[in-house]
């Protein structure tokens, strides 16, 4: 039924790499081709968190994140001795036990705004981190586990607070995986919900619907880009949108900011190429004009 995460262990163990700049640049731009299914969350994560960090190696946490998964395995094994078949509440149970139990993980509600609870190898180290920094732990290890009927997880298009929905055989949850893989109802969707947005807000379909893997990648970039925003730091916010354009090349949206913000820092011809390359790709016409303008005021300025 399992044993996957314990062969991957032992190989990844006798074989090291060393990564460069480029070669994480390479591989965000592989992620930015290749189809959604297919791209590794937690390997991309860890891949941008390693050029943040300036590390040139991610073995050990591609080892650690492995034996989170062979862990979880061997606590599903030992429930599976005691009775004859596995409900999603063991998997659930085994997780929760796994992660905030065994090896410490926790939401960080006491500097929830440090860029370091948006680094997967960060919050690896510190054991603590955002609601979708540790989604991203829950999905490795139930995207890792091999079991007969489907085990599915996706992240959900809520706002705010990144929410998982898990699914096995008939049943499905969505869990808070901030705080400890708590089950949330609609009731507490629906307040939490007001609280973030207003007390007009309410709860509408689109909110519980799935996002795709390249979602919650930019989703986790989107979270360090508003901080060094907030932080008033422009050109490390230019560098995470331009890691964003590379896993998403063919979003409008961000190709506008960025643009955006090279002519905030008055990196006009950069400005110029990214802006008619929006212009380009735009389907939605309300983001035009001011693109448009910008345009203009940018190319007069080499005049």
């Amino acid at each position: 039924m399992f044993f996957t995460a314990a062969k991957k262990l032992k190989s990844s163990m006798l074989h090291r790499t060393s990564l460069s700049h480029a070669d994480i640049n390479h591989h965000l731009k592989n992620v930015g081709q290749t189809n959604d299914d297919d791209i590794s969350i937690s390997e991309t994560a860890l891949l941008i968190a390693a050029q943040d960090r300036q590390s040139n190696t991610i073995d050990r946490y591609r080892d650690h994140l492995d034996n989170l998964v062979l862990q979880t395995e061997d606590l599903l094994i030992q429930i599976k001795q005691h009775k004859d078949n596995l409900g999603l509440n063991d998997i659930l149970n085994s997780i929760e036990t796994v992660l905030y139990d065994i090896n410490g993980y926790k939401g960080d509600t006491e500097t929830y705004d440090s860029l370091d609870n948006a680094n997967l190898i960060a919050v690896i180290e510190r054991r603590k981190g955002l609601p979708i920094v540790l989604g991203i732990l829950y999905l490795h290890i139930i995207r890792s586990l091999n079991f007969k009927q489907p085990l599915l997880a996706a992240g959900l298009n809520f706002p705010g607070h990144f929410l998982i929905r898990i699914s096995y055989e008939k049943e499905h949850v969505i869990i808070d995986p901030f705080e400890r893989g708590k089950i949330r109802d609609t009731p507490w969707l629906r307040a939490t919900l007001k609280n973030f947005l207003s007390d007009q807000a309410e709860l509408r379909a689109e909110f519980t619907q799935s996002v795709s893997n390249r979602n919650i990648l930019l989703r986790l970039q989107n979270n360090i880009k508003v901080r060094l925003i907030q932080a008033e730091e422009p050109e490390k916010a230019l560098e995470v949108l331009e890691k964003m354009l590379l896993i998403a090349p063919d979003e409008p949206a961000i190709w506008h900011e960025a643009g955006m913000l090279q002519a905030f820092l008055n990196n006009i011809l950069a400005a110029i190429k990214t802006l008619e390359h929006y212009l380009l790709i735009e389907e939605d016409h309300r983001g035009l004009m001011e693109a448009s303008q910008m345009l203009q005021k940018l190319k007069a300025q080499l005049n």
